[in-house]
């Protein structure tokens, strides 16, 4: 299909408009094209983009059209909105729906069609979660159908609006989607102008300038509809410039005086205006009416505010549409041309325009009422223009619901604006606002910019709000301004006073009259004493218990949940791992009943951590718990905290690479959602990684990285320098670090989460200098924790056994039998998580003569005669009663590393008579001979350190898995997997042999344990064996021989 031909407005045109044709041609192949089109106002700028969005309407594609408008407190992302409900409307909302997936509540926001709005927490990193939902919805549309999507008039744009348009242009991902916007180059804000210059450099710019004579020549001759003589268009092209508005305008004046260009006006302003008076005296005032309004003009709105009937408003408005003045829209009229509005604004005496804002403000309330929708931030802004006249009831309560849907639209920083207008006007007015209205407004405004990221302006306003509530001597004031203030939060371990007062002294003011207000600060003081400087952390403890005792009775989940995590954090030191496993299960619970999926994950987090720090392997299925719905989730916080946790995971299970590809993949997508404790989580797994590495380079490197870093933690900056120096032998520049942890005198007392790394790396340099005193000291420390691992942070980074380090100090002590002792429990917990490259390093160290020779393997075994067991490990013996469990879990054993399908585990009898269970038994020998092939292939390859082929190969052995549970019969028709053999046979053999195990547990504990760890179930079952047991078993029915296997 040909490109459609200029419009009438194109007249000279045609290089920028074939610019234009060849980047929507890009978009059309399925490119991200970004372009920018700037010209002062009336040049031709949005006749040229509408041209590009026919053609490309024309060639298959979507377009959708957004403007910003030039009123204050215009909507947060309103250009943005106008975008997305068109396409919305366009394809149809169920379709929508299923495009935005899991972020249509996101979008809801934006689009309240699209279902009910994200209730999450509205933060600046929320906002960006926004941005990259529309980002994702835009390029799922143009999957579909390339998209074209316009925002004109962007020198009015609003902040929000304007980050949006640079996210979505700067997005990596190939996309067909044209974005287009449209500017007027000298009338930008210094925001809107650093904003849009930067995505110049990134993006094509084509700047519109005024017509040569030629083509002022050929658009008179099309306005006028037949020749035009030269002498009058080159006077008319030096009179305008070339400016095609320009022309138009005076070329019709021309036109109506006889030709004569000496009697037209210079100023175009005057030319509107002698236009405007032409027209009869109503049509004036609804002109005068939609100046003020600024968007489409409403005729019910325009008739209430004048006090005439509708039909004389629309007989005044077909005038004005007669006249070129306005145009008609989908539900009602507006100005052809911005330059008309602006001068017939401009005309308006003060009085007049504030009573008309004043009226149209009341026309849109009573419109509200009967059910038309209008803004809250249209109504806050007509109301708070008149003030003068209206007083500041009005604007006030408008102004805050327009504040507070702009937060939840994640604006923040118009919600701020249009409070802060408010304000400005009353102050201008010398209007007065009573004490609740004005404490609100502080409040929120104060909220509004903490969101924005605004803190230091923030205070103030919470400054002004605590003044209003101590005047008015209001205590539930107090407590909000408190709490308000906690929220703005401090650097972790610095010195916290003003907001620790404030919370105390609101608590002395609402306790015993508010519960919930009470329960509520107490959480907030416990929180920040925990988190504020070493001397202030035991007066957390008590605080936090009282916290969770009124949070039980205050009966409100939300509030719960606080008292909870504040317990929680309180609780957050070594040893108390099993306190603070109970402390999650229970945030699960509140949140699994409240239906919070985000509160639901981060308690399985809190407890996955709790289990992986008392080294029980059950951490593992309580992180996958929580990364399923993290995954679901799928929002970019969410995706990055995923993310450090797989590196997490890829660190303990010892594939170092695998880690720190994770690591700066997370890192990256931290720093572009702005998620504050990117650095951190970043330093403490990169930490882990050089530790595993031990590159002397490396080592030294990040000993400095560290104390640049930590500078509010420096005890643990100084000890990890210290540790990481000792490890690359630079022995004297580690003493130095070590003399400063201990100078510094608090290093036994600052038991925060970071304190196993501190210790471990102290440990570490006190061993190799031999510093025994100091030695002394940490085993004294360490020793009752030995059977607790650290985990620095919530499953950031594993930090070891502290049982490992404790068994190191005590070599160094010359204590042999405490060091292996200490050390073989380490390389058991490392087992038990399948922590390879920690026990790999015990392992080294128990045979490099730390602690002495390694011990022989020790020999176990399981004989059968007739209905019992006899089950010998690690010396102890025990006699248990035959059960199938336990035949399963002697076949197991004497297939060590092998799967063996549940089907060739389940007895005969139990198998389903179905024809349907024969049908694939061809293709299961299939499936389990290249599942053996696999696993040598695999073997192989880790043997030769070939960690692609490894991986490649495990990918294919869960395609196989994945398969088969996808299988189907010989007649074709799906499986009905809930009744299918297998999954009976799985669900059998699962319980029973997991009930066998449990059984064992009070007779050989440490039997119950090797197995559990060792044992895996599912449609493939295998026992992994990872240390040097070796077992004797025999004497199973229908099983093999006996059979010795190490």
């Amino acid at each position: 299909m040909p490109w459609r031909s200029p419009l009438e407005d194109l007249v000279g045109r045609e290089q920028l408009l074939d610019r234009l044709y060849d980047l929507l041609r890009r978009a059309l192949d399925g490119q991200r094209v970004t372009v920018l089109v700037s010209g002062e106002a009336g040049v031709g700028k949005t006749s040229l983009v509408q041209a590009v969005t026919a053609a490309a309407a024309d060639h298959g594609a979507q377009t959708s059209w957004g403007t910003c408008i030039d009123v204050d407190g215009a909507p947060g992302h309103w250009p943005w909105i106008q975008v997305l409900g068109r396409l919305v409307r366009s394809i149809g909302t169920d379709q929508a729906r299923q495009l935005a997936g899991d972020d249509a509540a996101l979008l809801a926001t934006l689009v309240p069609s699209l279902g009910d709005a994200s209730h999450g927490e509205a933060t600046d990193r929320a906002r960006l979660l926004l941005l990259d939902a529309t980002t994702r919805f835009l390029d799922a549309l143009a999957i579909e159908r390339p998209l074209v999507v316009v925002l004109d008039d962007l020198q009015w744009a609003d902040e929000s609006s304007l980050m949006l348009f640079d996210f979505v242009a700067r997005a990596p991902q190939r996309s067909g989607v044209l974005l287009i916007g449209a500017y007027r180059h000298d009338e930008l804000n210094l925001s809107a102008r650093e904003r849009l210059s930067a995505l110049i450099s990134h993006s094509l710019h084509l700047h519109l300038q005024g017509l040569d004579a030629d083509a002022v020549h050929e658009l008179v001759e099309r306005l006028l509809g037949r020749p035009a003589d030269h002498s009058m268009t080159e006077a008319i092209h030096r009179r305008t410039g070339g400016h095609p508005f320009f022309v138009r305008e005076i070329a019709l004046l021309t036109d109506n005086a006889g030709g004569n260009v000496a009697h037209i006006p210079t100023a175009v302003r005057d030319v509107i205006q002698r236009r405007v008076e032409r027209l009869p005296g109503p049509t004036r005032e609804l002109l005068q009416v939609a100046a003020v309004m600024g968007t489409n003009v409403l005729t019910d709105v325009v008739a209430r505010a004048l006090g005439i009937s509708t039909l004389t408003v629309e007989a005044a408005a077909r005038d004005a549409v007669g006249a070129g003045v306005l145009e008609p829209t989908g539900d009602g009229v507006r100005f052809t041309h911005d330059l008309l509005r602006e001068t017939i604004l401009d005309g308006l005496e003060v009085p007049r325009r504030v009573a008309l804002h004043q009226a149209i403000g009341s026309a849109l309330e009573e419109r509200m009422t009967r059910a038309g929708q209008v803004a809250p931030a249209e109504l806050a802004r007509h109301f708070i223009a008149a003030i003068p006249l209206d007083g500041p009831d009005r604007a006030a309560r408008w102004a805050l619901a327009a504040a507070a849907a702009d937060c939840s639209a994640l604006a923040f920083g118009e919600a701020a604006a249009h409070l802060r207008r408010l304000r400005a006007t009353i102050a201008d007015a010398a209007a007065d606002l009573g004490d609740d209205q004005l404490f609100d407004v502080l409040i929120a405004e104060a909220d509004a910019l903490a969101r924005a990221g605004t803190t230091l302006d923030a205070r103030g306003l919470l400054r002004a709000a605590r003044d209003v509530a101590v005047r008015a001597n209001d205590s539930d004031k107090v407590a909000r301004v408190a709490l308000a203030n906690a929220q703005l939060g401090a650097r972790f371990a610095s010195r916290r006073d003003e907001v620790l007062g404030e919370l105390e002294a609101a608590l002395g003011v609402v306790a015993g009259t508010d519960p919930v207000r009470e329960a509520q600060l107490t959480a907030a003081l416990a929180r920040e004493l925990q988190h504020s400087v070493p001397e202030d952390r035991p007066r957390a403890g008590p605080f936090s218990e009282r916290a969770l005792e009124l949070g039980r009775r205050a009966g409100d989940p939300a509030t719960l949940a606080a008292c909870l995590l504040a317990r929680h954090d309180v609780l957050w030191t070594p040893g108390a791992e099993d306190e603070r496993a109970e402390i999650a299960r229970e945030i699960v619970a509140v949140a699994r009943a409240a239906g919070d999926d985000e509160r639901h994950a981060e308690g399985l987090l809190l407890l996955a951590n709790a289990l992986l720090e008392r080294g029980s392997s059950a951490f593992g299925a309580v992180l996958d718990a929580c990364l399923t719905i993290l995954d679901r989730l799928a929002q970019p916080r969410h995706r990055y905290v995923a993310e450090t946790r797989r590196a997490c995971l890829a660190l303990l299970r010892g594939r170092v690479d695998e880690a720190a590809e994770r690591v700066e993949k997370a890192a990256v997508l931290g720093d572009r959602i702005r998620e504050p404790d990117t650095g951190n989580v970043r330093m403490s797994q990169r930490l882990e990684i050089v530790r595993a590495r031990g590159q002397p380079d490396e080592l030294r490197g990040f000993a400095a990285d560290a104390v640049g870093h930590w500078t509010g933690a420096p005890i643990h900056a100084h000890a990890v320098a210290a540790g990481f120096l000792a490890r690359a032998g630079d022995l004297e520049d580690a003493r130095h670090h070590v003399a400063t942890v201990v100078d510094l005198g608090t290093w036994r007392a600052d038991r925060s989460y970071l304190w196993s790394v501190f210790v471990r790396e102290l440990a570490q340099a006190a061993v190799a200098l031999g510093e025994r005193v100091l030695c002394a000291q940490l085993l004294d420390d360490l020793h009752p924790l030995a059977g607790s691992c650290g985990v620095n942070g919530a499953v950031v980074a594993f930090a070891g056994s502290h049982a490992h380090t404790a068994g190191l100090l005590a070599a160094a002590l010359d204590q042999p039998d405490i060091s292996r002792q200490l050390l073989e429990q380490a390389s058991a917990t490392y087992q038990r998580l399948g922590a390879r490259g920690w026990l790999a390093e015990v392992r080294r160290e128990l045979t490099a003569g730390h602690a002495g020779a390694e011990a022989p393997p020790a020999t176990a075994s399981m004989r059968r005669h007739g209905a019992v067991w006899q089950i010998t490990f690690h010396g102890r013996s025990a006699t248990v009663p035959h059960t199938k469990g336990i035949a399963d879990i002697a076949r197991l054993l004497t297939s060590r590393g092998t799967d063996i399908h549940v089907l060739d585990l389940i007895d005969a009898a139990e198998r389903s008579a179905r024809p349907g269970t024969v049908t694939d038994r061809q293709a299961l020998d299939a499936y389990r001979k290249r599942l053996a092939d696999i696993d040598s292939d695999a073997d192989e390859a880790s043997r030769h350190h070939d960690d692609e082929r490894v991986a490649r190969l495990e990918a294919e052995r869960r395609a196989l898995l994945d398969e088969l549970g996808r299988a189907r019969d010989l007649q074709g028709r799906p499986r009905q997997f809930a009744n299918h053999p297998a999954e009976r046979a799985r669900k059998a053999v699962t319980a029973r042999v997991r009930d066998a195990i449990r059984k064992l547990e009070p007779l050989l504990p440490e039997l119950a344990n090797h197995l559990e760890r060792s044992i895996t179930t599912g449609t493939y079952c295998r026992y992994r064996q990872e240390d040097s047991t070796t077992w004797d078993v025999g004497g199973a029915p229908g099983d093999r021989p006996t059979a010795d296997i190490s």
